[in-house]
């Protein structure tokens, strides 16, 4: 279901039907946020959460040490927020997540996605998206697999299942539900891209 636009990296959270809080090393996190800080992103991030599904809504959830204590913030579709931050690193620091149930089966999913999603983009803004989600994937898959990976096939626009959406093309108009995909070939060739409501999410799309 998230192959065309979820990295392929998910980290398994419990395997007893009877766990219900779960910590994870703060430092894997930290791994992956430092690497798109270094790149100096401007339009892209990469955002954890945990997919909604039986067993995996969470009550609560903090960032802890021997030292400290905060809470985690997270959205009502399960977005957390992890901070980058060298002393969390040092302090062999754990995210700690409590569900509501088990959280036998619960995964960790890690998505490149663009910072702000619009109702209306230009030729320019969304080849760099483009680039950025490209190059961002690239640096994740590490030595040597990113020398011999494709590039993404382009652009993925994810919208509620339940309404419809209007999408304009320069003077083309068509209905869409659900996600609507723009193939990287044909960016040269628009000058705007525009949407009756804003995606919920601007994801990369891969083949």
């Amino acid at each position: 279901m998230y192959k065309k636009w979820w990295l392929g990296c998910f980290f398994l959270l419990a395997a007893s039907t009877h766990a219900e809080t779960i910590s994870l090393e703060y430092k894997a996190f930290y791994d992956r946020l430092k690497q798109v800080n270094k790149g100096n992103y401007q339009l892209v991030e990469v955002a954890f959460s945990v997919p909604k599904q039986q067993n995996c809504l969470i009550e609560n959830g903090t960032i802890s040490n021997e030292k400290t204590s905060t809470p985690l913030t997270y959205t009502d579709a399960q977005r957390l927020f992890i901070p980058l931050d060298d002393d969390l690193k040092n302090e062999r620091t754990l995210v700690n997540l409590n569900f509501a149930g088990s959280a036998a089966g619960c995964a960790i999913a890690m998505q490149v996605r663009a910072k702000q999603t619009l109702t209306q983009y230009d030729r320019h803004r969304l080849q760099q998206i483009n680039t950025e989600m490209d190059a961002l994937l690239g640096t994740m898959q590490g030595f040597p697999m990113r020398y011999f990976r494709d590039p993404i096939a382009g652009l993925n626009f994810e919208f509620s299942p339940d309404q419809p959406v209007v999408v304009y093309i320069d003077n083309r108009e068509q209905e869409i539900t659900g996600s609507f995909k723009l193939a990287a070939s044909e960016l040269d060739n628009i000058t705007s891209l525009r949407f009756s409501v804003s995606p919920s999410v601007l994801s990369p799309w891969i083949q």
